[in-house]
């Protein structure tokens, strides 16, 4: 079992703020910075080294070519190969196999993601694919220091740390909602903070707004269920979980948890106001922007994904944090990647440099503006003008109180996930019963959970 506290400190994130960015760029110490540190650093032996990855490849700029660019401009001694990995019709997932066929041929690159998040990680290090980094870490006495503190004990594992951060974020854990829908809808949403701001408040409102969205053949919501991560944020949402905290139980069968399964259950199924589906060549953002739906669940990257889509301003818009839990928390998990050594790297010290390189505050700033994921993992990363949107200041609470992510005890992932579409999509859109279909689908995903560890 996994869990991933959660470290975040509001006094470390506005100390960030304050301090401005060039304050904000804790560079490592030590001989072997590598990353690109200025002021007597070490020169590099003349190395070459290839990262393979498909992280940054279909983002919205040259990200690859601009960090290999970067890297040796600072250290002109090592030339680095840069490998998008291709994947299929945008499944991440697909590139694990390719990874994996690459380490058995002795062919895969010298740095690469195993992420855990996407449950990569535990089988890359039983495989003896990648190398811990504790040693390059004490010895160059590298500042951990400068990213947030859950997304370094995300990189552990059995008392190793495997790498350092990449993406990170607290998951689809608010909601994007129409502001002129709304109002047009007859309905005020209250603010994050008020009393009022409650899962049955957000039930009544969905439905008035739907039922008024019937006559152009609009819904009230769109939701990420039934995917894991979408039904971990359902259920604690309700003051539960959809796992256990040792990760061998699945509990959505659990009273509390049993509750936020019916709540979207009658949202899509008795009041039929959710959106099961997106119109053909519509996405999630330009479905809402079209007015399809006046609410969407998403996180704080889904703030990034709407403004890129919404680049005429047409749709207004604000973001909100579900509803405060009986312990005061928010519901959220804890999602993030990694950067990783291969085990059997012919020149480790260049390997870690560029993974410095990757996760330093430049690599990640680049990550996000032009790569195109999420890597919220920095605090001094917080005074660009990128993210300066008020609606994506909103998840900044939970940045600062995420709930921990939770794994799967036997580490099956990947077949854990799996399970929530097959058994979880028939459920969701009402073509089997509330209860049999929720049995049933916590029942297969506990046959998940029961099988032999990797």
């Amino acid at each position: 079992m996994i869990m991933i506290n959660n470290f975040f400190s509001r006094r470390r994130v506005l100390a960030a703020i304050g301090a401005g960015a060039g304050a904000g760029v804790l560079a490592a110490c030590g001989a072997q910075s590598g990353g690109g540190t200025s002021g007597g650093a070490k020169a590099l032996p003349p190395a070459s080294i290839a990262w393979e990855t498909f992280r940054g490849a279909s983002g919205v700029g040259t990200y690859g070519d601009e960090m290999v660019k970067t890297f040796q401009e600072k250290n002109p001694n090592v030339k680095v190969e840069y490998r998008a990995i291709a994947l299929d019709n945008g499944n991440q997932q697909s590139a694990y196999p390719r990874m994996l066929a690459a380490a058995q041929a002795g062919t895969l690159g010298d740095v690469h993601a195993w992420d855990p998040s996407h449950w990569q990680l535990y089988q890359a290090v039983k495989r003896g694919i990648i190398q811990p980094i504790d040693q390059f870490v004490a010895r160059d006495k590298y500042d951990l220091n400068q990213f947030y503190k859950q997304f370094i004990e995300y990189q552990k594992w059995e008392g190793k740390i495997w790498g350092l951060p990449s993406w990170g974020w607290t998951s689809q854990d608010g909601l994007l909602y129409n502001t002129e829908l709304v109002q047009q809808a007859g309905v005020t949403v209250p603010a994050q903070t008020s009393a009022d701001w409650t899962m049955p408040k957000i039930y009544d409102m969905v439905v008035k707004v739907g039922k008024f969205l019937e006559r152009t053949q609009g819904f009230g919501i769109r939701t990420t269920m039934p995917g894991a991560a979408s039904v971990t944020i359902w259920t604690r949402a309700f003051d539960s979980d959809n796992l256990t905290a040792d990760g061998k139980k699945s509990t959505m069968t659990e009273a509390n948890a049993k509750a936020g399964m019916r709540w979207l259950y009658d949202l899509g199924n008795k009041e039929r106001v959710i959106a099961f589906a997106n119109d053909p060549g519509l996405t999630d953002q330009t479905a809402m922007i079209a007015g399809k739906f006046a609410f969407l669940q998403a996180g704080s990257l889904g703030v990034f994904d709407m403004n890129r889509a919404n680049s005429s301003g047409s749709l207004k818009f604000k973001a909100q944090l579900l509803p405060k839990r009986k312990d005061g928390k928010r519901p959220s998990q804890l999602r993030g990647g990694t950067w990783n050594i291969n085990k059997v790297t012919k020149a480790p010290d260049a390997a870690w440099a560029f993974v410095q390189h990757l996760s330093s505050r430049e690599g990640i700033l680049k990550f996000n503006t032009i790569g195109g994921n999420g890597a919220i993992v920095r605090p001094d990363i917080m005074t660009d003008d990128y993210f300066k949107d008020p609606n994506f200041k909103v998840f900044l609470e939970n940045f600062e109180n995420v709930m921990p992510a939770i794994v799967p005890a036997n580490y099956r992932g990947t077949e854990f996930e799996a399970a929530f579409g097959t058994f979880g999509n028939p459920w969701y859109k009402g073509e089997v019963g509330f209860e049999d279909g929720l049995n049933t689908w916590n029942t297969e995903v506990q046959k998940i959970l029961d099988m032999p560890p990797i």
